[in-house]
């Protein structure tokens, strides 16, 4: 009896310390994260596009107050989707516009200063950005001098917008990944653009390079996810149009770090990065594909979220961030390019709460967020590249 005894305390105790630890666990590598596989939580909507529709974007294009769609496509332009508010689209006269081979990457901003959204593209097979700029309609036309070639080899992939040396005019920062570097071409605020400036970062900076105040001391930074190196660089601006590397940066990654987003997806205030692994999109790459995920402090210093990478779609591509289910914590989307899905990771301030995955039309690719039909929700939109489609999913 006494053996029996105490075989019954041993088990007790060892039932009360698994409960007193699961609660509390915090880490994101010891909470249970769900996956579901629905759409319960959407209606969706599907828009025939012009050939091979890559970036998407949202914008206000002819200044009435509504959410507009961009897309990039691969019959060398950009369409137009102009909204009512609502949820319905219609194309802008005159879209899609010109804008030289394969448009990659858009960015929005005002770049000639008349209060009108603009459009930034990189142009990938070639060594050149372009510059559209809006007339607040709805229309846009090429900048004077665009397109602008750059010491980019092989060619752009991406591109980021800012002002980085402060002379209140917008800058275009893109990627030179045979030298490992990223290069600045400065604004005049008309425009134009001239005067480039190289950055050494790590190897291979690819897709896609973005721009925010990682160190909140008011000044741009710029950041790159390094194929080959599996490693984010981060560039922290000094307001004069230079750049220092963060202290510990670069960052590792994961197996060869692709798309990229940026965004406090934990509530702290802080910038985090959030990074596509995928090394089944590229020949030469190996690894596992995933999301990748680097906890920001708020002065340019990054910590890999345990757990990382989580478990995507095949060949994740490019991502957005926002709130989702109106917890008030950004959630992240990803394109699964070679999946026919996209994967929600829905977050909390301790980390993960649950994986959705979503299954959508052939090589997902481009994907954004944002409430565009004014019912106070976020939706999702994103482009099948293999289909000629856009969807949006449109928040019940």
């Amino acid at each position: 009896m006494k053996q029996f005894a105490y075989l019954m305390m041993l088990i007790f105790l060892f039932f009360t310390l698994s409960v007193l630890s699961c609660k509390n666990s915090v880490s994101s590598s010891t909470q249970k994260i769900n996956s579901v596989q629905n759409i319960d939580d959407f209606n969706i909507t599907l828009i025939k596009t012009n050939k091979g529709p890559g970036s998407v974007e949202i914008g206000d294009f002819n200044k009435d107050g509504l959410k507009d769609l961009a897309y990039a496509t691969e019959d060398r332009s950009v369409a137009i989707l102009l909204g009512d508010g609502k949820g319905k689209f219609s194309p802008a006269n005159g879209s899609p516009f010109f804008c030289n081979q394969y448009p990659n990457d858009i960015a929005i901003a005002d770049i000639n200063k008349d209060g009108i959204p603009d459009l930034a593209i990189a142009n990938t097979e070639v060594s050149m950005l372009t510059v559209l700029l809006g007339n607040g309609k709805g229309q846009f036309q090429q900048a004077l001098q665009s397109p602008f070639k750059v010491h980019s080899k092989p060619h752009t992939h991406g591109v980021a917008i800012a002002d980085f040396n402060s002379d209140g005019n917008l800058d275009l920062a893109t990627d030179n990944w045979a030298h490992d570097q990223v290069l600045i071409i400065f604004g005049d605020g008309k425009g134009n653009f001239s005067n480039e400036t190289f950055y050494k970062v790590g190897k291979r900076p690819y897709q896609r390079l973005r721009s925010a105040d990682v160190n909140k001391d008011g000044k741009p930074d710029l950041i790159t996810t390094n194929l080959e190196g599996n490693n984010s660089t981060v560039l922290l601006g000094d307001g004069d149009g230079k750049f220092i590397e963060a202290q510990g940066s670069p960052f590792a990654a994961g197996d060869a770090p692709f798309g990229l987003a940026i965004g406090d997806i934990n509530g702290d205030r802080n910038d985090d990065l959030l990074i596509a692994d995928s090394p089944t999109i590229t020949a030469e790459s190996k690894g596992n594909d995933g999301l990748w995920i680097l906890i920001g402090y708020g002065k340019g210093n990054f910590k890999t979220m345990k757990g990382s990478p989580f478990k995507t779609g095949k060949s994740p591509s490019r991502l957005a961030v926002g709130d989702l289910n109106n917890n008030g914590i950004n959630d992240v989307v990803v394109t699964n390019y070679n999946d026919k899905s996209i994967s929600i990771f829905y977050m909390t301030k301790t980390g993960i709460d649950k994986i959705q995955t979503i299954k959508v039309g052939n090589r997902p690719d481009g994907i954004a967020i944002g409430d565009l039909n004014g019912d106070g929700k976020n939706d999702i939109t994103l482009t099948n590249y293999d289909d000629n489609t856009l969807m949006i999913l449109f928040h019940k």
